[in-house]
């Protein structure tokens, strides 16, 4: 049984959970960490994880 395709925005959200789920990961794994690079790591992290999260939410307010 050939797999059903999705929908460009439905990819679009799935892509962005997984990168938010990701961002999530890093940002809790560099949180137990000490040291300069882990710091800087922790700091990309939460800015990646913000900026997905903000995008995540513009991909559900276009079904005006």
């Amino acid at each position: 049984m050939p797999k059903k395709s999705l929908p460009p925005l439905q990819k679009k959200r799935r892509y962005a959970k997984y990168a938010m789920a990701g961002a999530m990961g890093v940002l809790v794994y560099t949180g137990m960490q000490r040291g300069r690079t882990s710091r800087s790591l922790h700091i990309a992290a939460g800015t990646a994880l913000v900026g997905l999260s903000v995008y995540h939410t513009l991909l559900y307010k276009n079904r005006s």
